[in-house]
């Protein structure tokens, strides 16, 4: 995928590769704050996340076989984030969207949103994708134009239509 460039930051896209799993599993391991209070047994705290990782990349590659996987990369080409997009006839699922946590607020997760409305409007797709209700995440989407369609305690769907 091309560069983009929103007002704060340049962006650059390319595909996941093997060599990426160490990278993957450190993005993933910063989002595991329900596991901090393990983290005085480190190697207990280590064993629970990357089982965690495992199951869910396997998880992932189960429910969306064709989903395209990104690594987001700042302007010096280190990875910064990433996006795992299943691109399905009418809707476009965003199944997993992350940045690491030292790059959020600098505008990498708003730039690869808006790249994939563009791309999404011009295929004539709507956006999905699911937050959890306290993820902070959830003001940025909504803030992009994404729509609250269903939550309950664990879940929040929600949808970007170019329509709307």
């Amino acid at each position: 995928m091309p560069a983009c460039v929103t007002p704060s930051v340049a962006l650059g896209m390319r595909p996941a590769q093997p060599q990426d799993a160490a990278f993957l599993m450190q993005l993933f391991a910063e989002s595991q704050k329900q596991l901090a209070g393990l983290l005085s047994n480190e190697a207990l705290w280590r064993s629970l996340v990357e089982m965690q990782f495992r199951g869910r990349t396997i998880s992932y590659a189960a429910r969306h076989p064709h989903a395209e996987d990104s690594i987001l990369q700042g302007e010096d080409g280190q990875p910064v984030g990433r996006l795992l997009l299943d691109r399905l006839a009418d809707c476009w699922q965003i199944v997993d969207i992350a940045v690491l946590a030292a790059r959020r607020g600098q505008g990498f997760g708003a730039g690869v949103l808006r790249l994939c409305q563009r791309q999404a409007a011009a295929a004539g797709a709507r956006l999905e994708l699911q937050v959890r209700p306290e993820n902070p995440a959830r003001r940025l989407y909504e803030r992009l134009g994404f729509k609250a369609v269903s939550e309950d305690a664990v879940t929040v769907k929600m949808i970007w239509s170019a329509a709307e």
